[in-house]
Order: C-alpha cells, then structure tokens, then sequence
C-alpha cells in the first residue's frame, strides 16, 4: 500500500510539473477533462479534414492519371499525323511527276508552244477535238488532285495545331494537379501531427484525471488540493507501513488463464515487433487472473488506447507487484469487461478480467486471446502506460514455447 501510495504521490507530482500553466490558473479535474474533451473534438475534426483532403488527394492523382493518359493519346495521334502529311506531300510529288511526264506537252508556264503543237498535230477535225478534250481533261484533273492533296494537308495541319494546343493546356493541368496533389499531401501530413498530438494529449489529461478521481480526489480539485490530499494520505501510509502494511512479495509467477498455449511470442514477427506475448484457450469470456499478489493501478477503458489509428486494446488492466523484491507492472489486453476496479488488491486467484479478442469491438485483436504486457516499475508513467515494455519470460521461466499448451 505505502509504495502504490508513494507511486501515485510521484504521478501527481509529475502531472503538477506538467500542468504549471494550467496549476497557475487553479483549473479543476473537472476543467482538465473539459480540454481533453476539446482536445478529443479538435482531433475528430482534423481527422474529418484528414479524410477530406485524401479523398481531394485521390480525386487530384486520379484526374492527373487520365490527364497523362490522354496527353499519351494525342502523342500517339500526332505521330500518325506527321507520317499522314509526310506520305501525302510524297504522293503529291510522285503525281505531279506522273502528270508532268503523261503532260509534257503542256508547259503553260513556258508558253503554249508544246501545247498548240499537241492539238494541231490531229490529222482531222474528230482528232482535233479528242486531242483538246484529252489535254484539258489531264490538266484539270492533275490540278484537282493536287488541290485535293494539299486541301487534306491544310486539314491535318489544323488538326495537328488543335492537338498541340490540347497537349499544352493538358500539360498545364497536370502541372496544376501535381501542385495540387503536393499540397494536399503536406496537408495530409500536417494533420497527421496534429491529431497524434491532440489524441496524445487527450488520453495523458484523461488518463490523469480519471487515475486522480478514482484514487479520492473530486472533479472540484484543483491539482493542488488534490496532491494536498495525497500528501495527507502518503503521511497516513507512512504509519500504516510502520504496522506492516505493505503489498505483498512473491517470489513466484503463474500463468493468466488456466490453460492454454502461447499463441504469439514477444519480439519480432516478420517486420512488426510484437511487445508482449498472446496466451489463448479460444475461450471467449474465460476468466483472466494476474501473474502474481499485486495491486491494480489503472483500469483503462475501450477506445482509450489508439496504436496506427486503430482503437487497440479494448478493456486493459494494470497491475503492481513486488516480485522477488523488484516493482514489476503488468497489464492485460483485449479484455471483453474487467473484474476489478482501482486500488483492489489481487492475488494469482482474483479474476481480473474476461477474455475477449473481437475484431468487430477491438481493431487490434483477431482472435480471443489475453495479451500480457510487462515493465519496469521504476520507469512505468501512468501518463504513457504502454511505453517501455519487457519480456514477461524475465519473469516467468515457467512460460512455455509458442504452440506448446499448459496447464496452470
């Protein structure tokens, strides 16, 4: 009792040197909670805008994408445009030529000369109208292919001048999506901090708070007259001690349930790192008991615990021990209710807890199971309970391999 009382004596000292600003203004538990919950709304907000501006984001990267698409597109039509003009001025100078060759007598350039000598050479007035017919109807249709020729080298040069301009304003808008798509991934990132800083600091302020209400202090206090309040009962502790008061020692660990197999060991697996060890029976609902005589000193509810933006944890139990002479504290996770409040004493007896492992209510677990976590006591911070966590087998030689099942 007196080191439980000393621990919580350390946290309120800690959470005083924190909240000087707010120490300073003689705000009330109850008004600390007040700007958790702000903090709480102002990160639900960022992550509305988070949400916002990915989909922007997506939106901007999928018009891009059809931007560049199509930019492709009219490259591969510009190509085979090019190649239409380069075989149309070809066949343009292969006619001229056949013309020019059927056609030698006409050199209306040069004169009529050729072109006289064509028509009066007819040996009778029948030829003479043949002869003026054929060379008018040459010339008229060498100059209306070539006029047709040119006509559609006219219209693919439009085309291609429409398509350069296309190209250039899709060029401009795929610039402007790209400035865009930076932006909104700056954004993106920024909101990401702020909401891990918001979230951080609603679960330290409410984690305090809810720590100090549960341990005699009023939503009226300020930190002040609740860590005068803790003084008072520190200095009562100090004679409980002298009557031998204490949280018992052990020298021995037990399983958390009563049988079953490791299912998941602590360290790494694949790429992730795995801090505590999973122990299941497949039991849903099976009574989950503390490794060893302690003292619960936190009970966390649902929703409290954010790892990657998912809810983890579901209910989480802390526990105090004095194991072989050193504070350990162990925690239990995913958790479908807890048996225990703050401040009980417990035994390797007590039920602390039923096992749970939903995904559906706990986004971290996917299966029933109870996760066990352990630290260090004398580095454990009730404002970032979850940091710093050991191996439990420091603890527990008695721990069997994963896969291999035991009996409690």
């Amino acid at each position: 009792m007196k080191k439980a009382l000393c621990l919580l004596f350390v946290l309120v000292f800690t959470a005083v040197i924190s909240y000087q600003p707010a120490l300073a203004k003689e705000k009330t538990l109850n008004e600390l909670k007040a700007e958790a919950e702000a903090n709480r709304n102002a990160y639900n907000k960022a992550k509305e805008q988070k949400e916002l501006s990915e989909k922007e984001r997506n939106e901007a990267v999928a018009e891009k994408s059809k931007v560049e698409e199509e930019i492709a597109s009219i490259e591969v039509e510009l190509k085979e445009i090019e190649k239409q003009i380069e075989k149309i001025q070809k066949d343009i100078e292969k006619k001229d030529k056949q013309m020019k060759e059927i056609m030698s007598f006409v050199q209306v350039s040069n004169g009529e000369t050729n072109y006289m000598e064509y028509i009066f050479g007819a040996t009778d007035f029948t030829d003479f109208i043949y002869r003026v017919s054929v060379a008018e109807q040459l010339e008229d249709y060498n100059k209306k292919l070539i006029d047709e020729y040119n006509d559609n080298i006219k219209k693919l040069n439009t085309k291609q001048t429409e398509l350069n301009n296309k190209t250039a304003e899709l060029n401009k808008k795929r610039e402007e999506l790209s400035i865009l798509e930076a932006k909104l991934i700056k954004e993106i990132e920024e909101l990401s901090e702020g909401m891990l800083d918001k979230d951080r600091e609603y679960k330290t302020t409410i984690d305090l708070v809810n720590g100090l209400t549960s341990n005699n202090c009023y939503g009226t206090d300020t930190l002040s007259q609740c860590l005068a309040r803790k003084n008072a009962a520190i200095q009562r502790a100090s004679s409980w001690s002298a009557a031998g008061v204490t949280v018992p020692s052990t020298n021995g660990t037990y399983m958390p349930i009563a049988r079953g197999r490791v299912t998941s060991d602590f360290g790494y697996r694949g790429s992730d790192y795995h801090n505590g060890i999973d122990i299941s029976n497949g039991v849903y609902g099976d009574n989950v008991y503390p490794i060893a005589v302690g003292q619960v000193i936190l009970v966390q509810s649902p929703n409290t615990y954010r790892e990657n933006g998912r809810n983890c944890g579901n209910w989480i139990v802390y526990v105090q021990h004095n194991i072989n002479g050193h504070i350990y504290i162990t925690s239990y996770w995913h958790l479908a209710s807890p048996s225990v409040s703050n401040g009980q004493n417990v035994n390797p007896n007590t039920p602390i807890g039923k096992m749970g492992g939903l995904h559906s209510v706990d986004e971290c677990a996917y299966g029933v199971h109870v996760h066990l976590n352990l630290f260090d006591g004398n580095s454990w911070n009730i404002r970032y309970p979850n940091s710093g966590r050991i191996n439990p087998r420091i603890v527990m030689p008695q721990m069997p391999a994963q896969g291999v099942y035991f009996t409690r």
